[in-house]
């Protein structure tokens, strides 16, 4: 059964768009009640995107994947009253998540110092483009920009692909960067449970992607070039490569430390015994030295049958191969299907298919809970820190809540 590790944990998300609600996904996938907070009269710009209402089931489905398992409500922090409200919540909170910018927090007085006013112990986690600090701490940042452009993968992807033009990937780096705002929310969960003291934990898109993107940029502090792979398919080891099929599919294999055990073992399987003794290719040094030919020969090779029939016969390989999987064939992958990597989960515009967190509990993956519809939670979630039936139609009738 799978453990809800931060059950008991409440956590106001006062979050929008993709970064860091993702970080509140996650910690509401792994047990925490989340709280997710919108304005009454706008709501999360993620529910509207590429024609998203706030009709039952019709948010985006991204504001569905980010904002799975928590509860919605309504408050317009601009507002006294709403900030009051927001006061009595984080009373009983421990984790005030946010994405709003240092400006912002001021102005609505939700600031780090605003908060620990009310509630002194409580871990204040935020997420930013660019980080904290430094003469761009307070400018907006979006995956696409930070993580991939600025953080320099886009530069990478271009070197190890030689395009010409660098390709986009928006959405990754949000689902990277929340996930990892989340674990370093749980690391000051822990220093508070040993200490009685609450951090201020930052994530960044920026800071996400310079450690992920690690290697390139390691490579660069030592005055190098890392994966400049602009050449030929042939300049590359035969076993580190990409190979196309039949029906025009991709193999891709990736004996890291092409060992000669794994070379041959290779041509046993590809039904082509004599390349494990052919100079050319019996051992690593002549493998490097006649790439070009090694690649031309498993080229042809792989060319002979589909995927389908590559997929049965490299099953039981000794080296480490893939095949190039679209995302539709990811989800009946065997190994998707055996960890429950992707769960479904009934939603008012029907069942919804999502992936899980990347992180297994006693090896289970945990089943997923719809995101909230707008509002959905405000009176229930009120009531539940002690608000009076009077309050909240009071609260109602200013605009307050909704």
């Amino acid at each position: 059964m799978f453990q809800q590790v931060l059950a008991g944990i409440k956590v106001i998300d006062v979050s929008s768009y993709a970064f860091v609600p993702v970080a509140g996904g996650v910690l509401s996938h792994w047990g925490a009640d989340v709280i997710h907070i919108e304005n009454p009269v706008a709501p999360d710009p993620m529910r509207l995107l590429s024609g998203g209402t706030t009709a039952p089931g019709g948010a985006y489905s991204s504001f569905k994947n980010y904002n799975r398992g928590k509860r919605a409500i309504a408050i317009d922090l601009a507002s006294e009253d709403g900030r009051n409200i927001i006061y009595r919540l984080v009373q009983n909170a421990d984790v005030f998540l946010t994405s709003y910018l240092p400006a912002t927090r001021k102005k609505l007085k939700i600031d780090v110092d605003d908060i620990r006013e009310h509630n002194p112990s409580i871990v204040f986690a935020k997420g930013t483009g660019q980080g904290p600090r430094g003469p761009e701490a307070e400018r907006r940042g979006y995956d696409a920009a930070s993580w991939w452009a600025r953080g320099s993968l886009g530069y990478s992807a271009m070197q190890t692909s030689g395009a010409e033009w660098p390709t986009g990937m928006v959405g990754h780096g949000d689902t990277i960067s929340g996930t990892v705002l989340a674990g370093g929310i749980c690391a000051a969960l822990v220093q508070r449970e040993r200490t009685g003291k609450g951090s201020v934990v930052d994530g960044s898109l920026l800071g996400t992607a310079i450690w992920y993107n690690h290697q390139p940029i390691s490579a660069a502090a030592r005055g190098a070039e890392w994966g400049d792979s602009r050449g030929s398919r042939e300049d590359r080891n035969p076993t580190m490569n990409h190979y196309q099929t039949k029906d025009g599919r991709f193999i891709s294999l990736v004996f890291l430390n092409d060992s000669d055990v794994d070379w041959v073992d290779l041509c046993e399987h590809l039904d082509h015994r004599e390349l494990a003794t052919d100079s050319r290719f019996a051992t690593a040094s002549a493998r490097s030295a006649n790439s070009a030919e090694g690649v031309r020969t498993l080229d042809e090779i792989f060319g002979q049958r589909p995927l389908e029939e590559w997929k049965k016969i490299l099953v039981t390989i000794r080296g480490v191969w893939a095949p190039l999987q679209s995302p539709r064939e990811i989800l009946d992958d065997p190994q998707t299907l055996a960890n429950g990597f992707v769960r479904t989960a009934e939603d008012p515009a029907g069942s919804i298919s999502l992936p899980v967190p990347p992180v297994l509990f006693d090896e289970e993956a945990g089943d997923i809970k719809r995101a909230p519809e707008f509002a959905e939670h405000t009176h229930e979630v009120l009531q539940e820190f002690g608000f009076s039936a009077e309050d909240l139609a009071r609260y109602t009738s200013a605009g307050v809540i909704a």
